[in-house]
């Protein structure tokens, strides 16, 4: 990118903040203007013909929120955030006009597409693993790579027994286990540094945690 077209882009976009539990958009809208994640961990929900919305994935930083706009279409998601988070916002209707919309731009795009399509295979493969514990774990995986960190700001229990489809206990027992086995080390209420050789081999094999004294496997 030259130093006009980054100049251009940077003229065109604003940041903006928001709250955890505040809704980056909704699925079917059609907004005028497109997102992308700049800080912080948001939910992806999608609803189907009984209007329920459920959640599909996550994502973060990077990851572009309805670019559907620009090729005519509605918001294929809701987006929920999980944690505070920051985005660049692009408004549509100048980006259409200043002549940014070029073939490196829509080959940016397709990249983003493409990028966005392995992010829901890996949340659909992770609740497919036969133990919470290996759905936990790959969870886990998921949020350090989306965060580029291993220090992992965890979204709520709540929220992770949601997209797990299980019980807000069933997940705080789990994360239990899983520090009492070196798979991870607690920080503080909110953050913990992931172990990853350990939690990617529970991930992989899909195995249950070893029993300990006092303590059920998940």
């Amino acid at each position: 990118m030259n130093t006009v077209t980054r100049q251009s882009w940077q003229d065109l976009t604003t940041e903006r903040s928001f709250a955890k539990g505040d809704m980056l958009l909704r699925q079917g809208e059609t907004a005028s203007f497109f997102r992308i994640v700049k800080v912080g961990t948001t939910m992806l929900l999608r609803s189907a013909e009984d209007g329920v919305e459920r959640p599909v994935g996550m994502c973060g930083h990077g990851q572009t929120l309805g670019s559907t706009v620009l090729l005519g279409q509605p918001a294929t998601f809701s987006c929920l955030a999980l944690s505070p988070v920051r985005v660049c916002e692009v408004p549509i209707a100048p980006l259409l006009h200043s002549g940014l919309v070029d073939q490196a731009f829509l080959w940016e795009l397709a990249v983003s597409y493409a990028q966005t399509n392995a992010h829901l295979a890996d949340w659909a493969r992770i609740v497919r693993i036969r133990t919470v514990a290996g759905q936990v774990a790959g969870t886990l995986l998921q949020l350090a790579a989306l965060q580029r960190s291993t220090l992992v700001r965890l979204p709520s229990q709540s929220a992770l027994a949601a997209l797990l489809a299980t019980t807000r206990e069933t997940i705080a027992r789990t994360l239990r286990q899983l520090e009492q086995q070196a798979c991870l080390v607690r920080r503080d209420r909110w953050h913990c540094e992931i172990e990853r050789d350990a939690l990617l081999a529970l991930a992989s094999s899909g195995s249950a945690l070893p029993a300990r004294p006092g303590l059920r496997s998940a």
